[in-house]
């Protein structure tokens, strides 16, 4: 019986050769045929008896063993498919050597999950010989590498013969192709790229980096028995040296001197010179790695270029060189049908799109920054890929483990090999950013002359992630779609479907198929004066585009202004502090007072006056006001996303009240309430515009996913709760009021499907925002929700952590306050016994002060309580904690959460004008004061300018403003006309514009 019978028996329906066809590769039926008689001249070729494999096995080894009759008539194949430009010599017969030993792996990996699945079934059926596990997995190489083992793997899995024959078909074409493109190119190859030095004989060509694309082809680096090296690019480089000749055009007028690869350009290929890492000569040169690279970021960012993550930049000394800038003229994705958040498509299309500043990949445990600025040494990566447990032994099996990611050569580093941290440069990467765009703008007629080269050129069109392709690719090797076409399709097809995070680009998806198929990771390319995409097929797909890359690059370098520099800028600034290992939370630690201002005896300072807090609020509102991005009937801010207790993520602010824009319009209300100024008003009330679609979508939610969102009185549900019940009330909404109840509902089904936890974060946080609710329009329905959440919170074990925020103190304050209004005696008890532990002794002189998880939040849950209040401990511990503050200096953050704001509050509760007066003397502050170690100016409540601005406010106007802190509201009564609250305490409302303090 030959293979093709078998073939055949296996699949009577295929067209031909035995070899089953898809239908959308029916047009590909010539070479597929090249592909079956492949498959039948390698198992013709193959050994009749075993043969033992030698040497070690690590990996999928032994199956390259196995399919290794493939990869040696590849190997004969490329030989005969060179032209006789190439000639034979030793150098040669190395190289297809090495040809034939990375075909092997490769097809040793495609083929291991089918072979991993019969050499389980061969050991469970007894027929493996050995004494070991490592000599029975020998004995299945040596078995299934005969002709009749290789029969019968592919009568059980026709379509691994398919892909099999089609990988060793393209890879010897491809590798054909640039054998005999070196041999056509090698004269001016060497004049070019290697100043005219004979580099001897071509020793060795590595086709192992980069995707495959185009039916096997892929970049390939070639060495010269010399030690010198040129980078092949089978695709055309038109773009890359009209960009090149853009980077000395700028380097002129910037006078910064940048480099380029040099290149030699063919019409479908072309020859890069490879661009060594060297070393900085000292840390000067380090800034000017990074002054150069904010020039370069200038010229990517108006050029619509992408992609440019840690592999596509080396640095050369204090050269950053970009190595691969395919991507010009990138289109923006398609939107999202819901992506109406005009700060989430102002970060699409700022520099941050460009994928040089620092950006993570998130895991379920772990995450990892693979930008341009990032990168670095050797790493694991967060997301798990499919390895090989126990191999070489007949107990191998596939387990999913974090990969690694390879080192990079991207940041630049010392002679003694300590590399640059990214945000320690930050002054001087802005500065060449200014510079290089302050250059654009200035020459932006002349440069919109020079961009008209680029309108034929090739450029890739990215429409889905690589990382998805590669995993579609890898789960397409499973055994069970390896049998039937359909089924296979059928997977291939999920990439159309929410089974895949990465939407895609419309009508596209046949084609990533058809590529797919291939064993090639899809590739799209444009021509920047047209509207059309090519597939890798070289497919044209009229009419892709709904814009032509180069009208798109145009009309931006026309509206760059000075005013978009700024917001670039910023964008800068905080995507680099997001690098920061500081922690989320750190301590509030006093400074030393210096001489003369740490004794109360002194006399208690006079406290800022309510005129000047205002007018300084102002300053902080008027900031978020012009920052706030904008479409037609909304607004949101560019933030700071925590990602858990580690990571930090330059994004638009999200729906929750700690950092995201529910703070930013709380602030915002109360100072219009305060001054009568429309602009504050109305842009808190578009700020939360998105809040009842968005609650409609979390109505449906089963409770479980409910239960993800959370109650958190900051980062949940109840924190939109309290924003909504305490804007609706100062600016008298009647639409935003009416939101209340549906959100309160959605609280109770999100704490009753959460682990009960804390105020920031848990059921205490939604216990509060309900009682607030409450107190505010008083309900019935209110309150056995907030009877809800306090009988899971006094049911649930007390954290050990004291603090306010995430600890034992919250939570003891929480349950007290349902006590209070009216809960019976039983939650009284529970909060005390919570709250007694929290209360520690004095803090130390350097000891954690801070609301969020120190003294003053623990202090203050207890002021709060007039039952806790009401122990002597207790209050002597509050009475401790005042004394502590008076006595020390301020902590060097501005902030509420665990900052200088968040310890006015214990003040504010206890009437200690000694402690406030003493903290709060000197010049008024616009804004918050940077952290130990940098500051991220964010616009949230919390950690930002909201909080910053609230604080203000709250210090003025403590009988208006209450502690958002605390989650407070005033007693129930008509909200006093904004007008007469200001003039009350001696403000009138002031004009727009800056303000001096």
């Amino acid at each position: 019986m030959t293979a093709n019978d078998a073939l055949a028996a296996a699949a009577p329906a295929a067209p031909f050769g035995g070899l089953p066809v898809p239908a959308t590769a029916q047009s590909q039926e010539p070479r597929d045929r090249d592909a079956s008689d492949f498959v039948e001249a390698a198992l013709a070729a193959a050994p009749g008896d075993p043969v033992p494999p030698s040497g070690p096995l690590p990996g999928t080894a032994g199956f390259a063993v196995v399919l290794a009759p493939f990869a040696e008539l590849a190997g004969r194949r490329l030989l005969a498919g060179l032209g006789t430009g190439v000639g034979r010599s030793a150098e040669l017969d190395r190289i297809v050597r090495e040809f034939t030993a990375d075909t092997a792996a490769v097809l040793g990996n495609l083929a291991a999950r089918a072979l991993v699945l019969e050499l389980q079934a061969t050991r469970v059926e007894g027929r493996l010989v050995g004494a070991t596990p490592q000599a029975r997995f020998r004995d299945f190489v040596a078995n299934t590498g005969t002709r009749a083992g290789l029969v019968r793997l592919f009568t059980g899995y026709p379509l691994l013969a398919q892909l099999v024959g089609r990988g060793c078909v393209n890879a010897v074409a491809a590798t054909a192709e640039l054998l005999n493109r070196y041999a056509e190119d090698r004269a001016e190859m060497v004049a070019r790229l290697l100043a005219g030095r004979d580099p001897g004989p071509l020793v060795a060509v590595d086709r192992t980096a980069g995707d495959t694309h185009r039916r096997g082809r892929r970049v390939a680096v070639l060495r010269f028995a010399d030690g010198s090296r040129v980078v092949h690019k089978p695709r055309s480089l038109a773009a890359d040296r009209h960009f090149g000749e853009l980077v000395d055009w700028c380097s002129a007028r910037t006078g910064t001197a940048l480099r380029t690869p040099a290149l030699l350009t063919r019409p479908n290929h072309g020859w890069s010179e490879l661009i060594e890492a060297r070393p900085c000569a000292s840390r000067a040169e380090l800034d000017q790695f990074y002054l150069r690279q904010g020039v370069l970021l200038a010229l990517a960012h108006v050029l619509d270029l992408t992609d440019l993550h840690h592999e596509n930049l080396i640095a050369c000394a204090d050269q950053p060189v970009l190595v691969d800038v395919e991507t010009l003229f990138h289109p923006p994705l398609p939107e999202e049908p819901a992506a109406d958040d005009p700060a989430g498509r102002a970060l699409d299309a700022s520099v941050q799109r460009i994928g040089l500043l620092p950006q993570l990949v998130l895991g379920d445990e772990d995450a990892l920054d693979l930008s341009g600025l990032g990168g670095g040494a050797d790493r694991r990566s967060p997301v798990e890929t499919a390895c090989w447990e126990a191999a070489g032994t007949d107990a191998m099996r596939l387990v999913r483990r974090p990969g690694a990611v390879r080192a990079s050569a991207n940041r630049p580093r010392l002679a003694d090999g300590a590399q640059a941290e990214p945000a320690a440069h930050t002054e001087a990467l802005v500065a060449g950013f200014h510079a290089g765009y302050r250059t654009l703008l200035t020459h932006r007629r002349e440069l919109a002359g020079l961009l008209r080269r680029f309108a034929d050129d090739e450029v890739r069109v990215v429409t889905r992630a690589t990382q998805v392709y590669a995993t579609v690719l890898a789960e397409a090797t499973h055994p069970d779609v390896l049998r039937e076409p359909a089924d296979r399709e059928e997977l291939l097809r999920l990439l159309g479907t929410d089974a895949v995070d990465d939407r895609g680009w419309p009508g596209l998806l046949d084609h990533e198929v058809a590529e797919l198929w291939d064993g090639d990771v899809p590739v799209f390319t444009a021509r920047p004066g047209r509207t059309d995409l090519w597939s890798g097929t070289g497919t044209r797909i009229p009419g892709a585009l709904d814009r032509p890359g180069l009208e798109r690059v145009t009309a931006r370098l026309a509206a760059m202004d000075e005013a978009e520099l700024a917001v670039q800028e910023r964008i800068i600034r905080t995507a680099l502090a997001c690098r920061t290992a500081a922690p989320v939370h750190p301590r509030a630690v006093p400074a030393p007072r210096s001489a003369g201002t740490g004794a109360r005896a002194a006399g208690p300072a006079e406290a800022p006056a309510p005129t000047r807090l205002l007018a300084a609020a102002q300053e902080v509102g008027d900031a978020l006001v012009r920052q706030a991005h904008r479409s037609r009937d909304r607004v949101n801010w560019l933030g700071v996303e925590l990602l858990g207790e580690r990571y930090r993520r330059l994004a638009p602010c999200g729906a929750d009240l700690g950092h995201g824009y529910p703070g930013v319009a709380l602030f915002l209300a109360h100072l219009a309430a305060l001054t009568g100024a429309d602009r504050y008003a109305g842009t808190a009330r578009a700020a939360l515009r998105p809040l009842p679609r968005l609650l409609d979508r979390l109505a449906a939610l089963p409770d479980a996913d409910l239960g993800v969102v959370g109650s958190g009185g900051f980062t949940g549900l109840g924190g939109i709760l309290y924003a909504l019940t305490r804007v609706s009330a100062v600016l008298d909404d009647a639409g935003l009021r009416a939101l209340v109840e549906p959100v309160a509902e959605l609280t109770v089904r999100a704490a009753g499907a959460e682990r009960p936890a804390g105020v920031l974060d848990g059921t205490a946080g939604g216990l509060a925002a309900l009682l607030a609710a409450h107190r505010a329009r008083p309900s019935a329905g209110l309150l056995r929700g907030a009877e809800a959440c306090a009988e899971r919170l006094a049911a649930a074990p007390v954290p050990a952590e004291p603090g306010f925020a995430t600890g034992a103190a919250g939570i003891g304050w929480a349950l007290l306050g349902f006590a209070d209004a009216g809960g019976g005696e039983q939650y009284r008890r529970a909060g005390l016994a919570a709250l007694r532990p929290a209360v520690a002794a004095p803090p130390p002189a350097g000891g954690d002060l801070s609301w969020c998880t120190g003294a003053t939040g623990v202090a203050l849950a207890v002021a709060d309580r007039p039952a806790a209040m009401a122990e002597p401990a207790q209050a002597a511990a509050v009475a401790a904690t005042l004394d502590h503050l008076a006595d020390s200096g301020p902590v060097p953050d501005g902030s509420l959460c665990h900052g200088e704001w968040g310890l006015l509050e214990l003040p504010h509760r206890t009437a200690a004008d000694v402690v406030l007066r003493a903290r709060t003397a000197g010049p008024v502050r616009p804004g918050p004061q940077p952290a130990a170690g940098g500051c991220i100016t964010t616009p949230g409540l919390l950690t930002g300018l909201a909080g910053h601005g609230l604080g203000l406010l709250r210090l003025g106007f403590a009988d208006l403003v209450p502690s958002a802190l605390l989650l407070r509201t005033p007693d129930p009564e008509p909200v006093p006309p904004r007008l007469r609250a200001a003039a009350a305490h001696g403000c009138a409302p002031r004009p727009a514009g800056p303000r001096t303090t």
